[in-house]
């Protein structure tokens, strides 16, 4: 299966659903006869404007349902039970508490419902260098009810991101070694972006978590283990590129 199959598995193309950040590259788009509503960070209008300078086809970007806001993605739709299907591709890596996250997408789902997660897999990114979260992190965001990421979470971001030494790519790899890797900011780079962050109040995307699969899934069973979620495993997988793929399901 390719990596749509895979993230469509579980999912049923007659039920609703709900795409978190589809960008330029809806996993269910619209044209192709999904019964799928979206919610992004901008409209599409804004989208197209951001992506075009990246090079991608801006043509695939559809219009966007649901402006995302501070307080979570069920504030914005304020419905429970609403749909059959979410999907979250590369996203559950960005955000600032992922117990209210998964605690949001069970709200909007029905029972049974599906969650179906790209993740990517933090030996095969930027994320290298980075050490892996932990279930202990998690809940201690949780708790503190994070609604963006903190300073030390926007050093680290920049601070160990890393590209090849001989390409510069900054995005994704397939086997490499630490040696074949070099930062792409320096240390006081990195401050100086913190300080700015702290200082505009402005709201910052990085990724916050970094996971392998084995490492996905002890936290997962962490949180179930002590009743923060009440989503159950439906099926996984072992990276495939430079990411993995995790179901869940409402129970």
């Amino acid at each position: 299966m390719n990596r749509e199959e895979i993230i469509l598995s579980h999912i049923t193309k007659s039920g609703l659903g709900l795409e978190i950040g589809p960008s330029y590259s809806p996993v269910a788009p619209k044209r192709d006869g999904w019964n799928v509503v979206s919610i992004d960070h901008l409209d599409a209008g804004s989208l197209r404007a951001k992506y075009l300078a990246w090079g991608v086809d801006v043509t695939k970007i559809e219009e966007v349902d649901y402006l995302a806001s501070g307080d979570g993605i069920f504030s914005p739709i304020g419905e429970e039970e609403k749909f059959d299907y979410i999907i979250a591709s590369h996203v559950i890596e960005h955000m600032p508490d992922i117990v209210s996250f998964l605690a949001d997408c069970e709200k909007l789902l029905k029972l049974n419902g599906v969650l179906s997660l790209a993740i990517p897999d933090k030996n095969r990114c930027f994320d290298y260098l980075k050490p892996l979260s932990t279930a202990g992190q998690i809940i201690q965001a949780f708790f503190e009810k994070r609604n963006r990421h903190l300073p030390g979470v926007i050093f680290d971001a920049h601070a160990l991101h890393v590209k090849h030494k001989k390409s510069g790519e900054i995005l994704w790899f397939t086997d490499v070694t630490e040696d074949e890797l070099s930062y792409v900011h320096t240390k006081l780079e990195a401050k100086k972006i913190m300080d700015d962050y702290v200082n505009s109040g402005k709201y910052m995307d990085v990724h916050a978590w970094q996971f392998t699969p084995k490492s996905f899934l002890e936290i997962l069973d962490d949180l179930i283990a002590i009743g923060l979620t009440r989503m159950r495993l439906v099926s996984s997988t072992e990276t495939i590129g430079h990411e993995f793929f995790i179901s869940l399901r409402k129970t």
